[in-house]
């Protein structure tokens, strides 16, 4: 009971994040501020908090990394053998599944880990987030590149995809808080304590986002690609990753946020990126709204399976 009373408070962020937009006590222009608010500078601030002070050490000697890399490989290839075996989905669509299947939303999985671990989990979470982000950017970027179908203007070849990566926000954080964690550099302490603070601000902000963004209408959007992109993320991914850390013998606190990767709905910067790079984003939409109601049941039973 109490690792269910424990998700409350995020499904009541995520119900408050909805009521604001459809009421439009905050008006639907106004989320995109806020949106970029989360994505520029709060979850940034987190991430370069979070990893300049993780024991990274202990971190990479151990299979946390190796076992979250083996997943995202064998999700993306789930993707592609989609692709080759299914001869009515369009290369949109495909470039849609394999983004569902390797991205996450960082907003849900960060509020979980806190709620049912606290500071131990949120410490393996950013490491995941270091090591993945950059990983899962090009991956994705490159698929969208070589089978979607961009429109005008949008970035073209590898310089243009490079491009994306190097300027994306949790990129350049995750890069800046390696380098102060593996230089010893570290943060001072009033640095430390402002970036401590946004980092607490974009839990619930995200959250509020993340509600914001449902869209209920889309859950009628049924097709088999959509089937298709449930069944890679929230069932394939997630149990990939318990057998594989099982076997591995991970630690509850690192089981939980790799876990949390791949159980909790793939990252709204997603749909942006396959409007802009030509991916299916209505396809997107739809899978991701799902995604998003049938989570946040699953959290607490993964909580208990695990911790």
């Amino acid at each position: 009971m109490s690792l269910i009373l424990a998700t409350l408070p995020m499904l009541l962020l995520v119900l408050a994040g909805y009521t604001l937009r459809v009421t439009g006590t905050i008006p639907p222009a106004q989320w995109a501020g806020i949106d970029t608010l989360a994505f520029r500078l709060l979850i940034p601030a987190m991430l370069v908090h979070s990893i300049a002070e993780a024991n990274l050490a202990e971190v990479a000697a151990g299979p946390f990394v190796p076992a979250l890399l083996m997943v995202l490989a064998l999700m993306g290839a789930a993707a592609f053998a989609l692709r080759a075996f299914w001869p009515g989905l369009s290369d949109p669509s495909f470039t849609t599944l394999f983004q569902i299947g390797t991205r996450w939303n960082a907003f849900i999985a960060l509020t979980a880990a806190q709620q049912f671990a606290g500071p131990e989990a949120l410490t393996w979470l950013a490491v995941a987030m270091a090591v993945t982000i950059v990983v899962i950017n090009l991956a994705n970027i490159a698929v969208l590149g070589i089978w979607g179908r961009p429109p005008e203007g949008a970035p073209r070849g590898p310089a243009g995809m490079l491009r994306v990566v190097l300027t994306n926000p949790l990129v350049q954080a995750s890069v800046i808080g390696l380098v102060l964690n593996l230089t010893g550099l570290g943060l001072p302490d009033f640095l430390a304590v402002t970036l401590d603070l946004a980092g607490r601000a974009a839990l619930s902000v995200g959250l509020l986002c993340v509600g914001a963004g449902l869209m209920p209408r889309r859950l009628f959007s049924a097709s088999a690609p959509m089937w298709a992109g449930l069944a890679l993320r929230p069932v394939l991914a997630p149990s990939l990753f318990l057998a594989i850390g099982w076997g591995f013998g991970l630690a509850p606190a690192a089981m939980l946020a790799g876990a949390l990767v791949f159980l909790v709905p793939a990252a709204a910067n997603g749909y942006i990126v396959a409007r802009q790079m030509g991916g299916d984003a209505e396809l997107y939409a739809a899978i991701l709204t799902w995604q998003t109601l049938l989570c946040l049941p699953l959290l607490p039973l993964l909580a208990a399976l695990v911790l």
